[in-house]
């Protein structure tokens, strides 16, 4: 079997020693597949953080393409119809630039805030045969039909409830500290479709991408969502129950591809890396903030003292 080229595409907010360690671990475990990495770094950050990423940037300079995009979008809505006239907006998508821009065969789109223990490109490389992206497929800790044993990672495809029998799974035994609360109803593609259910995506925190089957019908090229777009796809909040929630990233490509006919495979990528699934809350958390960037660079000193010994840029 020819060997597989695999393009690495990392979205940056923050977390200087938490970047560094998870590109330095990859590619020591995972570098033997790895072409070039599309670091895509937001326009906002912390004052004492400017430039800060500029020492791995520099350290891996021969494989690191930089861009960073006009527009910070933190956790906002995506604006759907905003993203078929507006260019420099749509960049602004998490992971699109690389997305758009890779010359792989397959894409591995990672957090930034891993550390990974062994080879799981390879191990993703093995399983994903004809599927369009493996990975960990789903946030089922959230998920009522998980919780009810009806449905898991590996058996989303066979689980396809009717909208009315889904709200009476997610009605029963509600227990807001289990699950979001979806007691309002779902958004109005669940009442045509209710699958994928809400909490399904291919978790984009390291999964492994079939770009050339993926892109083709992603936008700007098709219709769906891009990876990186945050859409109302979740439940109903506020007082009038007429706000849906945007659960997370990937949530709506994730739906759009299914229902298009591509296909994922679970893969547990946790056999192969560590990460921090509280990301979001340690941005607004400074001691847990704190603690991650110091764990990081205590590894970074026992494992790759080269690194750590190079100058400051």
């Amino acid at each position: 079997m020819s060997k597989r080229i695999v393009d690495v595409i990392i979205n940056v907010f923050g977390k200087p020693q938490q970047t560094a360690l998870s590109l330095l671990s990859l590619l020591e475990k995972s570098g033997q597949h790895i072409n070039k990495i599309y670091f895509q770094e937001e326009p906002c950050t912390s004052e004492f953080e400017k430039n800060n990423h500029n020492k791995i940037i520099h350290f891996l300079s021969d494989k690191i393409i930089y861009f960073k995009p006009e527009y910070w979008n933190g956790i906002d809505p995506t604006d759907i119809v905003r993203l078929l006239t507006d260019r420099e907006y749509l960049l602004s998508m998490r992971y699109q630039h690389g997305w758009e821009n890779s010359k792989a065969e397959y894409v591995l789109t990672i957090h930034n805030d891993i550390d990974v223990k062994s080879d799981v490109v390879g191990n993703l490389l093995s399983v994903i045969g004809e599927n369009t992206g493996a990975g960990e497929i789903g946030q089922c800790w959230w998920c009522p039909a998980f919780q009810n044993g009806l449905c898991d990672s590996s058996r989303q495809t066979s689980f396809k409830p009717s909208y009315s029998y889904l709200m009476k799974i997610y009605n029963k035994n509600f227990d807001p500290k289990k699950r979001r609360a979806y007691c309002l109803g779902l958004s109005e593609q669940f009442h045509k479709n209710a699958w994928p259910l809400p909490e399904c995506r291919l978790n984009e925190w390291c999964a492994l991408i079939n770009i050339n089957k993926a892109r083709i019908d992603t936008m700007p090229f098709g219709k769906a969502a891009p990876i990186g777009a945050l859409v109302a796809s979740g439940a109903f909040i506020g007082e009038a129950g007429d706000q849906a929630v945007c659960l997370d990233t990937g949530v709506q490509w994730f739906r759009d591809m299914s229902l298009n006919g591509h296909s994922f495979m679970h893969y547990d990528v946790n056999q192969d890396i560590e990460h921090d699934r509280r990301g979001n809350a340690a941005l607004g958390a400074p001691e847990l903030y704190v603690k991650g960037e110091v764990l990081a660079l205590h590894k970074i000193k026992e494992r790759y003292p080269e690194y750590y010994n190079l100058s400051e840029f």
